[in-house]
């Protein structure tokens, strides 16, 4: 049985292996370990009468991560090892150039499954190179900072919900652990549609027709909030103010959604895109 463990750092769209030879580099990294892989930082929100022994804890938000990965490079060099030692600085530097939207992913296997964890970071700092003066290896620390503090599986979901399906209710899968906000792409014709989650409760109302070919992109992910049409134009006016739009969500486990509306046909219907979100691994 063949049980493996990979890590990659992906920026400006080229992919370093952090545990084994690096194709780009030429470097082979010895990964030594992780720390801030597990549970994300967790914040919680209390509240305090004025006469109040201790406090109300009411609710909680996951707080960004700080995610560290000790590195180590071997100087193989007999001849040069003082030059060599800065080449491999050199080259980590600039796997690990600062200001890049970058992500690393994690991708186990046992010998018949294989699982893949991805979290989108920034480089925060370490990599100060501290020189042992009795050898030259390459020994450091990189430090990543995810401002969305979840992993992820990379293998992302597309689900139709059809025109079968239009004024009834679809069950999903959500197989991570943690809520997921959905990009929808809300299909014509349809007149005042609503997207009710079952499950949940919430809902968003459009006032108008989407006529055919015409769709709607709702994109709910954090940063976004955006409601647009498939020309570009903003129709955020359209949402009803009794919309969930902000916090609309699809909760871990089977979750149902309603989709109602009048003047559906047959071209009538509703694509979702997600990732499935983990609180760590």
């Amino acid at each position: 049985m063949t049980d493996t463990y990979t890590v990659t750092y992906t920026a400006r769209s080229i992919t370093y292996t952090l545990s084994g030879t690096d194709a780009t580099t030429g470097l082979t990294i010895q990964y030594l370990g992780d720390q801030g892989f597990g549970l994300a930082p967790l914040r919680r929100i209390t509240t305090r009468g004025p006469l109040q022994d201790g406090d109300s804890d009411i609710d909680f938000r996951l707080e960004p991560r700080v995610l560290q990965l000790p590195l180590m490079v071997v100087n193989t060099s007999s001849t040069s090892p003082r030059y060599q030692h800065y080449e491999i600085r050199e080259k980590l530097l600039q796997i690990f150039r600062p200001g890049d939207d970058a992500y690393i992913t994690i991708t186990r296997n046992d010998g018949t499954t294989t699982k893949t964890r991805r979290i989108n970071v920034k480089v925060l700092g370490g990599l100060s190179f501290d020189v042992d003066p009795n050898g030259y290896h390459v020994r450091t620390v990189v430090q990543l900072r995810a401002s969305d503090p979840t992993w992820y599986d990379p293998q992302n979901v597309d689900t139709y919900y059809t025109n079968a399906n239009i004024n009834g209710t679809q069950v999903y899968p959500n197989s991570g652990n943690w809520d997921v906000f959905p990009v929808i792409q809300l299909e014509g014709p349809i007149t005042n549609p609503v997207i009710t989650n079952s499950t949940t409760g919430q809902s968003i109302s459009i006032v108008g027709t989407i006529a055919f070919p015409s769709f709607y992109i709702i994109d709910l992910t954090y940063g976004a909030k955006t409601v647009v049409d498939d020309l570009g134009a903003n129709k955020i006016s359209t949402v009803t103010p009794s919309s969930n739009l902000a916090t609309w969500s699809i909760i871990p486990g089977n979750f149902a959604i309603a989709i109602t509306g009048t003047g559906t046909n047959i071209n009538t219907r509703a694509l979702f895109c997600y990732y499935y979100r983990y609180t760590g691994i």
